[in-house]
């Protein structure tokens, strides 16, 4: 059984050596380029950004040509007032034609609204691109910070799986030397045995939060990994400066306005069917023609450029004010909808405030815990030596000194989670990090 003990603890500790440092920061980045949700969320920008050009808006002439050939094979007469007739039998007919049309849209007030519009759902892609990089990086932050937790609960097992295995030696010692009960050796293996089963399944836990933290991230899953612990907290945040900001900076709100914004233009593409469009085309054609021997037109062929100018104004629409009225509902709505959701945003920002604030306190009552079990172990440490203390009694003590430590762990990462949880609700979250627009639209595979 101590063999089983030391390769465990041989196990982890090599693996713990071998493996590669991950640092927050480095994983923010590797989501940024990895994340698969990320990787669609900038595609659709693309597209977004290609409805903007006008080319696709009506902006840009149309030009098209056509061109064919005809031929008939059959007779015909013709009689005339004069007396005189004229007759082909069994005759070949051929002809040919071609022409060329240039079209364009002069002036078109819908055309120039639904562009603007059309921008308006670009800058609304850009922030659901920032929507998604939010929230894939908060579930990062969460992973990240529960492989940190577990990581350090792994170290606590370790040190407790040490100081089992010396109390089983120092009580298989003692029995040895006929100073101790075969009693003390037995139950100094039952509690490292389950202190071993402990710790199998916290690494177990690890690997697989390790695991959820790389598909986050975008990458293999067989990746492995240590984390930089750092559980700092941030004293400069006030909850009055977090509400405030939270009214122009929370990414919900932003959306929510864009969308609104989107939709006041279709109001204004609905009034604008009131005005006329004006267009304009021009065209070449060519034609001929090659009649039989006989006919009455041996041969034909014509040429010619032509233009003209066009306006179209639809002067009633019974649908139209049906329409806009609906428009105007619609954007009450979302008006309301946006009133609501600050109220929502404000009480969720409270309330996150004061969970963190009882993560801090919750914090620094698990810090003094620790200290005072640290003490209480150390102490008790002292008084088995001298055989003053039942291993009972001092096994209590060891427990109670892994229990201080394990919700210490886990009061440091449920405060850090808290705060940021707070943040991405103000709209902090994203304050570190640059979002590059590209220039040109570039698809992301």
């Amino acid at each position: 059984m101590k063999n089983i003990i030391l390769v465990i603890i041989l196990f982890f500790g090599f693996n713990l050596n071998a493996q590669t440092v991950l640092t927050l920061e480095q994983a923010k980045t590797t989501t940024l380029a990895n994340n698969f949700g990320i990787k669609i969320a900038k595609n659709n920008v693309v597209v977004a950004q290609n409805q903007t050009d006008k080319s696709v808006n009506g902006y840009l002439p149309t030009v098209s040509a056509n061109a064919g050939l005809n031929g008939n094979f059959g007779g015909s007469s013709q009689s005339f007032g004069n007396g005189g007739e004229a007759s082909t039998a069994n005759a070949f007919t051929w002809g040919g034609n071609a022409t060329v049309n240039a079209n364009y849209t002069v002036f078109d007030k819908r055309r120039d609204l639904t562009l603007e519009q059309l921008k308006e759902s670009l800058n609304l892609s850009n922030l659901q691109l920032k929507q998604t990089i939010e929230q894939n990086l908060l579930q990062v932050y969460n992973g990240y910070f529960q492989v940190a937790q577990l990581s350090e609960n792994v170290n606590a097992l370790l040190e407790a799986i040490s100081i089992s295995r010396e109390r089983l030696r120092r009580a298989q010692y003692q029995l040895d030397f006929g100073q101790g009960s075969g009693l003390n050796v037995l139950n100094a293996q039952v509690d490292i045995q389950r202190d071993s089963v402990n710790l199998l399944n916290t690494k177990m836990n690890l690997e697989n939060a390790k695991r959820n933290l790389n598909v986050s991230m975008g990458r293999n899953t067989t990746e492995d990994f240590q984390v930089e612990i750092d559980s700092e907290i941030d004293e400069s945040l006030n909850l009055e400066s977090l509400i405030e900001q939270s009214k122009n900076e929370n990414l919900a709100l932003q959306v929510n306005r864009k969308n609104l914004a989107v939709n006041e233009r279709n109001l204004q593409i609905i009034d604008a069917e009131n005005k006329p469009t004006v267009s304009a085309g021009a065209s070449y054609a060519f034609s001929y023609s090659d009649n039989p021997t006989g006919a009455f037109i041996d041969k034909s062929n014509s040429r010619g450029l032509a233009a003209n100018v066009g306006v179209n104004w639809t002067i009633f629409d019974g649908s139209r004010d049906i329409r806009k009225q609906n428009a105007v509902i619609n954007l009450t709505n979302q008006k309301l909808q946006i009133n609501q959701l600050q109220q929502e945003l404000e009480r969720d920002i409270m309330n996150a405030w004061a969970n963190y604030q009882n993560a801090i306190f919750v914090l620094q009552v698990e810090e003094n815990a620790v200290e005072t079990n640290r003490e209480n172990f150390a102490r008790t440490e002292e008084q088995i030596k001298v055989g003053r203390l039942t291993s009972i009694e001092f096994r209590q003590a060891q427990l109670n000194l892994l229990n201080a430590q394990t919700n210490l762990n886990n009061a440091k990462f449920d405060t850090k989670l808290r705060e940021i949880q707070l943040l991405q609700l103000v709209g902090k979250l994203l304050s570190l990090i640059h979002i590059s627009e590209p220039t040109r639209p570039r698809l992301i595979s």
